[in-house]
């Protein structure tokens, strides 16, 4: 074992007027975005105090001091600016959760967790912070649009007060230790004192809980951030502890504290129906590289160590903060199948050697892991450096592993974010560039548009050439260099556009064309009939697999799909394998996208993966009335099909805004590096839908001074989809996946979506806005590109069918 010394580190508003109608926060007008998102981790103090505390929830350390005139008004806020009466801003249709109360506000957890409850629609938020004049609690007032509460946990009549006036039925606390540095501060106050300290007030939370409950008749699900109970698992096999005690006793007082307290309450709570707790106990967060962990140079700057007492090629659980978002909504939302759980999340399970190897290839320096002993970490010049060494002999033994495959399946179907993309994201980060870590930060402006000729290729074509923050070249695929849909591209601009040819069956043809790219954009558009660029799996397999070899791609955006196979296996479970099977094979050319990605996923590659809707331009095709003439009478109408169950809520986006999208992500990679970003402008119901299409159709023949009613005819889903061709059969199908299963749409978040595409509109004035266009003149019937034909409406028996007449 390398004992070498460690290298030096371098230096781093008014109350709830009724307790049973709280009024909500009001609506802001946000001026700028924050520089720093609080799910980029970018979140540490330039200046942090010189106190040691808690390392996995080391951003979580609120600071203190607090008026008298604060602590008896625990629920004041500050002062915003309302909107005005001529102000239009653009509001999000969200389900109403109900109100919902955040611990530790102003911390990284908290604000993860508020930004997540905020797109599942809980509402209002309160936030609770010990000090809400400090710069986080005012990020997540102003942008996270979160009523503050000013509260000390250990003020329990304050507690009582804000658990009762809020009637918050969600609730997420997390709390920190407030250890003694070991530098002589607070002398007196030892670790083990430190860890009482903090579970009674823990305990005492709780033991209010109940106090309210027990007067308002209140449910409550309560999800707890917590740690394992170290010292009781070191001595649960008897004997002396397997984990060197500190001299008072105590044994990573940090995790045992919260351990200890989430035994407690679930032994309080367990008999209290109305009361939900779930657990969920978290590992070595990925920002703890920021601090204690971050890489250390030797004095010539020629080599970077991480020193730490993990033991020899050992496996870590890591997870990343930003998850935090996806998993406690999932746990919220699901309390009869996650309350009185233990959620031992875990996003991956690397060694040390594995990070240090992922520094290396992301700065081009020659960083190691060097393991030390605990007893040589606890004399590093960090503080609280025995506890530390405890801790991290504790997550390097098998004995803490967590659950990967249950943390899956809670944040399903998104994918919690790896080591290696929560690196890239913050590969700018002050604490890496204090000890010489940084990478060149050349422009990305060259991009290769694989099946460029596509849909939504084109739109990305004209997305970056479009772009007013950089000005990309474009290297367009194609298998027709003198094809029409290549010329069509190419005279977009000449100058920056280049025509490549690719065949997609061949690797080395597929490198060519992303030779000299910085980035590369892929498609497999399945739904495209027979255009040229349709690719199948192994072809989007051949493309990932070049860029990956490429030494010049930086990242790729990748527009994937839901997996509709593994969707039906965790949704329908019961369905039988028979039936599954019929549903994959209905849907395996959606399913190819979502396998293509998943193998993107296991290569060394910075990608982002976005997910399409289903095109507002093909609800022309889909739902936009035929113009029929009745045999027997000669009569001509507007005959609207409409597939039945028209409340259904479907996730709709025009293909022309994708362009931009993918602009804005490869504008600013580094910062979207492993997202996948569901995009989405609306969640519109058919009905809705029919009824604007009906009136923009109406709008059209009345312009065209022959106006004509619409009649609508409901027809089951299978006989919809079946009626239309060949083409639009197969986006059929993908909508019907779309729009019935929770487990797809709630990948797709509208406000991430507005984040890429302020100017976005919703379907209606999307629709109102194109209505002039020639491609909806020609969908509508309003400029017949076919020589007018006509469709007749043959009403003979109960089944009715649709034919075209020349």
């Amino acid at each position: 074992m390398n004992s070498s010394p460690a290298p030096k580190r371098a230096n781093g508003g008014d109350t709830a007027t009724s307790p049973s109608t709280p009024s909500p926060p009001p609506k802001k007008i946000i001026k700028a975005r924050a520089g720093d998102s609080p799910l980029s981790d970018h979140d540490r103090d330039p200046n942090p105090e010189e106190k040691a505390v808690d390392p996995t929830h080391a951003a979580d350390k609120a600071e203190e001091g607090e008026g008298e005139e604060e602590k008896n008004d625990p629920l004041r806020t500050i002062e915003i600016e309302e909107i005005g009466d001529d102000e239009e801003m653009q509001t999000i249709d969200l389900p109403d959760r109900g109100p919902a109360l955040v611990f530790g506000a102003s911390c990284a957890q908290g604000r993860a967790v508020i930004e997540g409850l905020t797109e599942h629609g809980y509402g209002p938020i309160y936030g609770a912070t010990r000090d809400i004049k400090t710069c986080d609690a005012r990020y997540a007032q102003d942008v996270l649009d979160v009523t503050l509460v000013q509260l000390d946990l250990t003020d329990v009549q304050a507690l009582e007060k804000v658990l009762s006036e809020t009637r918050a039925t969600s609730i997420f606390l997390v709390s920190t230790t407030d250890m003694p540095t070991g530098n002589g501060d607070r002398a007196d106050f030892g670790f083990q004192s430190a860890e009482d300290v903090e579970c009674d007030t823990i305990k005492t939370f709780f033991d209010t809980l109940v106090k309210v409950f027990k007067a308002d008749g209140l449910s409550r699900h309560v999800v707890f951030s917590a740690l394992d109970n170290v010292k009781s698992i070191c001595y649960s096999g008897g004997g002396d502890p397997w984990i060197e005690p500190l001299e008072d006793g105590s044994i990573c007082p940090h995790y045992s504290a919260k351990g200890r307290a989430g035994e407690y309450a679930m032994e309080l709570l367990k008999d209290i129906n109305g009361l939900t707790l779930t657990l969920l106990t978290l590992p070595f967060f990925h920002s703890n590289f920021l601090g204690f962990a971050t890489p250390l140079p030797n004095e010539g700057n020629t080599q970077w160590t991480i020193s730490a007492c993990f033991g020899d090629n050992s496996a870590i659980d890591m997870l990343s903060v930003s998850d935090l978002s996806y998993i406690v909504p999932e746990l919220f939302d699901e309390p009869t199948v996650y309350g009185g759980r233990n959620i031992r999340a875990s996003a991956e399970r690397i060694t040390m050697e594995e990070v240090a190897d992922e520094f290396s290839d992301l700065f081009g320096k020659d960083v190691l892991y060097n393991p030390l002993t605990p007893k040589e970490m606890a004399q590093l010049p960090i503080p609280a450096a025995g506890c530390m060494a405890q801790m991290c002999q504790f997550l390097g033994d098998p004995r803490s592993a967590h659950d990967i495959e249950g943390t899956a399946s809670v944040m399903f179907p998104r994918k919690p974010q790896l080591f290696r993309d929560w690196l890239l994201i913050n590969s700018d980060n002050k604490a890496f560039e204090e000890v010489g870590l940084s990478i060149d930060p050349k422009e990305l402006t060259t991009v290769t548009v694989f099946g460029a000729s596509g849909l939504q290729g084109t739109s990305v074509v004209k997305g970056l050439l479009t772009d007013t923050r950089k000005h990309y070249q474009v290297r367009a695929t194609t298998r027709h260099l003198d094809g029409a849909h290549a010329q069509v591209l190419l005279a977009m601009d000449p100058e920056r556009v280049t025509l490549v040819q690719a065949d997609f069956e061949s690797v080395e043809s597929c490198a060519a064309a992303v030779d000299g790219a910085d980035g590369a954009f892929l498609a497999t558009d399945f739904f495209e009939g027979a255009s040229e660029h349709v690719v199948d799996e192994h072809h989007a397999r051949n493309i990932i697999d070049a860029c990956e070899a490429s030494h010049t791609v930086r990242h790729v955006v990748f527009s994937t799909m839901e997996y509709i196979e593994e969707i039906n296996k965790k949704l329908v479970p019961d369905e039988g394998e028979e039936r599954r099977e019929e549903k994959a094979g209905e849907s395996d050319r959606i399913d190819i996208r979502a396998r293509a990605a998943a193998y993107a996923r296991t290569k060394k590659l910075s990608c982002t993966f976005v997910l399409m809707p289903c095109y507002s331009e093909m609800f022309y095709k889909l739902l936009m009335p035929q113009l029929v003439v009745d045999e027997g009478t000669g009569e001509e109408r507007a005959i609207m099909t409409v597939p039945t169950k028209g409340d259904t809520k479907v996730m709709c986006m025009s293909v022309d805004d994708l362009g931009p999208a993918v602009a804005s992500i490869f504008d600013s990679y580094q910062v979207y590096a492993g997202h996948e970003i569901g995009l989405v402008t609306e969640f519109v119901s058919v009905k809705e839908m029919t009824d604007i299409l009906a009136d923009a159709y109406i709008a059209q023949t009345k312009g065209e001074g022959d106006e004509k009613s619409v009649e609508m005819k409901e027809i089951p889903m299978e006989r919809w989809i079946e009626q239309k061709d060949t083409y639009m059969k197969d986006f059929g199908e993908m909508f019907k996946y779309l729009s019935h299963s929770g487990a797809v749409r709630k990948r797709h978040s509208v406000a991430k979506t507005m984040n890429l595409l302020p100017e976005t509109k919703p379907f209606k004035k999307w629709v109102e806005q194109n209505k002039d266009k020639t491609q909806f003149r020609q969908s509508s019937g309003c400029d017949d590109p076919v020589g007018g034909v006509r469709l007749v409406y043959c009403d003979a028996a109960e089944t009715k069918s649709l034919r075209s007449l020349g």
